[in-house]
């Protein structure tokens, strides 16, 4: 995969985090939100930065707005423990790629 592909998605995965956190409608279960939202909001924030320095701000910030609706909608399809279970996939996968994406190359 090349690296623009690699950025873009663990955006869009980071940004569905988020989104679902928000929508989480159990009190408690919003708290074990927590470490996925934030660990998403600082890595997220770091690879924004990155993403459109390199890649452009267009294809950054649809990265991050195409990670909305399945976090919309999957709110509001699933119950709670089950958005639980796909917010902590969502992030395990984002946190896969993010490694990938640390490992490319800087460009000068």
């Amino acid at each position: 995969m090349n690296e623009a592909a690699v950025y873009l998605l663990t955006l869009a995965l980071f940004s569905f985090v988020i989104v679902a956190s928000a929508r989480m409608r159990h009190e408690m279960l919003l708290l074990a939100c927590i470490p996925p939202v934030f660990v998403a909001s600082v890595v997220g924030f770091v690879m924004m930065l990155y993403a459109g320095d390199a890649f452009g701000a267009l294809p950054t910030g649809a990265a991050l707005v195409a990670g909305v609706p399945p976090g919309w909608l999957l709110a509001r399809r699933f119950k709670s423990r089950d958005l639980l279970i796909a917010i902590y996939l969502g992030w395990a996968v984002a946190l896969v790629l993010a490694l990938i994406a640390f490992g490319f190359p800087d460009r000068e």
